[in-house]
């Protein structure tokens, strides 16, 4: 081989090297903003201000994984619920089906609309897992529980007084008579688990085709605890 092209070949090592450098250094550069751009336009918030931090490596890109995203906003609006503050972090997010390895993270006051032109507020919802397991844990103090509980009388037509939480359940009166009235999960529903030896009756329900199931309930006199399965990988597959 010809000293010129030796030279060559060992100038055009060093490029590729020194290209290779760069693109490490580039690439996450000019991605990041793009993918955090994405991310926005995909958020139901429709131009409220959200952050959005992006890590990722150029060789990670190549395999279509993205390291991180990091979400957050505060004061945030949609068509069904106002989020006070959010706080959410995705790793191993798949550029091709959107799929996470992990997620973490809180939503603090969330307000959902309610019955007869009431508002619902949920203190924290807590989220954990991945895209094929995740869970949720929603913390709602009594005020909610109440409003909770209250409704689904309600929907059943069942009247009632002085409804108070207890732990693991609720007191109230039915027809006059005091009653303790357990409240659990059945089939991924939340229930009050015997309403005068009629069975369970719901109090937020499941539907067949939801992507969530209820898995626990802990009932305090100052508030509930509810834990849920998510399915969300179906929910977030690519077009």
């Amino acid at each position: 081989m010809s000293r010129p092209m030796r030279r060559f070949l060992a100038f055009a090592i060093v490029l590729f090297a020194a290209l290779i450098a760069a693109a490490g250094l580039l690439v996450p550069t000019i991605v990041r903003p793009i993918v955090a751009d994405q991310v926005r336009a995909a958020l139901p918030f429709e131009g409220q201000p959200v952050d959005v931090q992006v890590e990722l490596d150029p060789v990670g890109l190549l395999l279509g994984s993205i390291d991180s995203i990091h979400v957050t906003g505060s004061s945030l609006e949609t068509a069904d619920a106002t989020i006070g503050a959010l706080d959410l972090t995705f790793g191993g997010v798949s550029t091709t089906t959107h799929a996470f390895t992990s997620v973490s993270g809180t939503l603090r006051n969330v307000t959902l609309p309610f019955a007869q032109n009431t508002e619902l507020v949920l203190d924290t919802i807590t989220v954990d897992g991945s895209s094929s397991d995740m869970r949720a844990v929603a913390d709602l103090d009594i005020r909610a529980s109440l409003s909770l509980i209250g409704n689904a009388f309600a929907d059943a037509g069942i009247p009632v007084d002085d409804v108070e939480l207890a732990n693991g359940g609720v007191s109230t009166t039915i027809f006059g008579q005091a009653v303790q009235i357990a409240i659990g999960v059945d089939s991924g529903s939340l229930v009050l688990l015997d309403v005068a030896g009629g069975g369970p009756m719901s109090i937020v329900t499941a539907a067949p085709d939801d992507p969530w199931r209820i898995t626990g309930v802990t009932v305090t006199p100052s508030g509930m605890t509810i834990q849920a399965a998510i399915g969300a990988a179906g929910l977030l597959q690519g077009p």
